[in-house]
């Protein structure tokens, strides 16, 4: 789409934002990246607040990973596994010490590691979407604020140094 086209409907477009996307939030929230900013865009509207809800409260895939890594016999800090799934996971140390043994030993841990790069795989994806979101909407409006209000691409290229599994990027500087 050339910013020619764009233009012929984007004041019909009103305030709506991609920031409104509530299927791409649910994917977020499953994914880790919980933020409860969104819960109230749609409080007026019960079935979407209830999906996102939900998405919202339900433990994360890399909470169900780490866990994973605990029933392994791996050890994990315990406020890590006992984090309330709302809060946005951010990179601990054990668990990083605990993914290096996983690559370190990965007969042992074969499926934890398989796991492990199955997850980096789901992140190197939604990444690379991200980025052509991005490179799109610089593409049709440049550097413009976004018709939510939002900072446009100035924001998208902020969430692209966003990680859903943290350790899983770090510990490849350190094996």
């Amino acid at each position: 789409m050339t910013p020619s086209e764009y233009l012929e409907f984007r004041d019909k477009l009103g305030h709506s934002s991609g920031f409104q996307s509530y299927q791409n939030r649910v994917i977020e929230f499953y994914l880790g990246y919980k933020t409860d900013y969104i819960l109230k865009i749609y409080s007026h509207e019960p079935e979407i607040h209830a999906q996102l809800l939900e998405a919202y409260s339900t433990p994360s895939l890399y909470d169900a990973a780490i866990h994973a890594l605990h029933r392994a016999g791996l050890n994990i800090d315990a406020d890590v596994l006992e984090r309330k799934p709302c809060i946005t996971y951010t990179a601990n140390d054990s668990v990083k010490e605990a993914w290096k043994e996983v690559y370190r030993n990965s007969e042992k841990y074969w499926q934890l590691y398989e796991l492990a790069e199955e997850l980096v795989d789901i992140e190197d994806l939604f990444q690379q979407w991200r980025f052509r979101h991005m490179k799109t909407v610089e593409r049709i409006i440049g550097f413009k604020v976004g018709t939510g209000g939002s900072q446009g691409v100035n924001y998208l290229k902020k969430v692209l140094d966003q990680y859903f599994f943290p350790e899983l990027w770090q510990l490849r500087t350190e094996l």
